[in-house]
C-alpha cells in the first residue's frame, strides 16, 4: 500500500505521499500535524501583515519562513512556494508594492488549504482524550520520558509527544500546540522550558 493510498481524506493542494514519506507512512501523526498546522498558522498572513504595519520584517519574515517549513513539511504543494516567495520578498528587502502582492498570494493560498482541511480531515476523536485526561500517573510517566529524552536532545521525544497527543493536549491545553511546534523545529531548548512551565503549572515535577 502507498502512503497516498493510506492517507483515506483527499485535500485540494495536498500531496499526502509527499508528506507521509517525512512522517514514515504515520497516517495518525500526518494527521495530527495537518490539525495543528489549522490551530497555529490559520492566521499566519495577519500576523505578518500585523508585523509588517509596525516595521518588523524580521518578524514578518520568520512568520512566512515558519510557514514555508511546515507546508514542505506535510506537502502543501501550493501554500509552500507562496511562502517561499513571501519569505524572499522580505529577506530581500522588496519594496512594498511587491510584497504586498505576495502577500496577497500567500493569504489566499493560506485560507484555501485551511478551508480544504477544516472540510476534508475527520472530527478529532476526544474519547481517549477525555479518558486519557484523568490518568495523572500516565501524564507524570509520560512527562518524565519527555524531559529526559529532551534533555539529550533526543528526537524519538516528538514520536513520544504524539503518540501521547490527547493525554497532553487534555492536561495542558493551554501549552500543546507551543510545545508540539518546538519539537517539530527540532528546538528541544524551548520545548522543555514549554513542558517545565506547563508541568509546574499541574504542580507535576516532571524530573522526579
Amino acid at each position: 500500500m502507498t502512503p497516498a493510498q493510506a492517507f483515506p481524506h483527499p485535500i485540494d493542494g495536498l500531496d499526502p505521499a509527499a508528506g507521509l514519506r517525512r512522517m514514515e507512512g504515520d497516517v495518525d501523526l500526518y494527521t495530527t500535524l495537518l490539525r495543528d498546522f489549522i490551530a497555529s498558522e490559520k492566521d499566519a498572513a495577519q500576523a505578518i501583515a500585523d508585523a509588517l504595519a509596525r516595521d518588523d520584517r524580521a518578524a514578518a519574515t520568520r512568520r512566512a519562513h515558519t510557514v514555508k517549513g511546515l507546508a514542505g513539511t506535510f506537502g502543501a504543494v501550493r501554500l509552500q512556494p507562496a511562502a517561499q516567495s513571501l519569505e524572499a520578498a522580505l529577506r530581500d528587502g522588496a519594496a512594498a508594492g511587491p510584497v504586498a502582492e505576495r502577500l496577497a498570494y500567500f493569504e489566499a493560498a493560506l485560507a484555501a488549504l485551511v478551508d480544504a482541511l477544516e472540510a476534508g480531515l475527520p472530527p478529532e476523536d476526544t474519547t481517549t482524550a477525555d479518558a486519557e485526561a484523568i490518568d495523572r500517573a500516565l501524564l507524570e510517566q509520560v512527562c518524565r520520558e519527555l524531559t529526559g529524552l529532551m534533555a539529550n536532545w533526543d528526537v524519538s521525544a516528538r514520536r513520544l509527544l504524539d503518540s501521547h497527543a490527547p493525554l497532553l493536549r487534555a492536561a495542558f491545553p493551554d501549552d500543546f500546540t507551543a510545545l508540539q511546534s518546538a519539537l517539530r523545529d527540532f528546538d528541544f531548548d524551548a520545548a522543555s522550558a514549554r513542558l517545565e512551565a506547563a508541568c509546574t503549572q499541574a504542580g507535576i515535577t516532571p524530573g522526579a
